[in-house]
């Protein structure tokens, strides 16, 4: 009787290794409880990481450090003999928005004048492959503009800025943001352009500053 009874004891535990007395899933099952995370579900989260990874970079108004501003529109051209004024275009594929951004010359230690910059108005756009002009040395009180009081050959709406280009001095023109970064600039050298020229980028809009012919609200061209 100790002999059968020993034996029934023996392989009935034997039978509770294999999982009695629990209706739970044993560990390693492969089937999960509530908050398990499977396998599949493990790489899936792996893969959003890597794919939404530097996703903060992609909005509106950072590729830079900092979220930098950004514009394609250069300072084009520059007339300091005769009539002072500065033409501004744009080589980009899309309209750019000037709201808030300013256009400034050289004070004495060649940086922007900010105090006395002209800030465009905003809602100001410069559409693809336009070209937009301001007329320097104009009245403080009259405003920025726009204005359709121009120049008798050019666009009928422009800009006044309350500053000039000294020709005898030469200076730089710069395009700033509304946080007074600078996005391009053309400098103007001293003496640089007889009367009846202008100084601009030849190739129009895209190369190096030199003596043109003036084209004010249109593409540049040699003299």
């Amino acid at each position: 009787m100790i002999t059968n009874l020993r034996f029934t004891m023996l392989f009935a535990a034997a039978l509770c290794a294999a999982g009695c007395g629990s209706d739970d899933e044993p560990a390693g099952s492969g089937t999960p409880g509530a908050g398990a995370t499977t396998t599949s579900q493990a790489s899936s989260g792996t893969s959003g990481t890597s794919g939404t990874s530097g996703s903060g970079g992609s909005g509106s108004g950072g590729t830079g450090a900092g979220g930098d501003v950004t514009t394609a529109v250069v300072v084009n051209e520059i007339s300091a003999k005769g009539s002072d004024w500065i033409e501004l275009g744009n080589p980009g594929t899309a309209a750019a928005d000037l709201g808030g951004f300013g256009l400034c010359d050289s004070d004495e230690s060649g940086l922007c004048n900010t105090g006395d910059a002209l800030r465009f108005p905003e809602g100001t756009e410069l559409a693809a492959g336009e070209y937009l002009l301001v007329l320097g040395d104009q009245a403080v009180e009259v405003g920025p503009g726009p204005h359709t009081t121009c120049l008798a050959e050019g666009p009928s709406s422009c800009f006044y800025a309350t500053w000039k280009v000294s020709a005898s001095r030469g200076e730089t023109v710069f395009l700033i943001s509304p946080n007074d970064q600078v996005l391009n600039q053309l400098e103007y050298p001293m003496e640089a352009a007889a009367d009846g020229q202008t100084w601009g980028r030849l190739p129009d809009l895209t190369g190096q500053g030199g003596v043109t012919a003036p084209t004010p609200g249109a593409a540049n061209a040699a003299p």
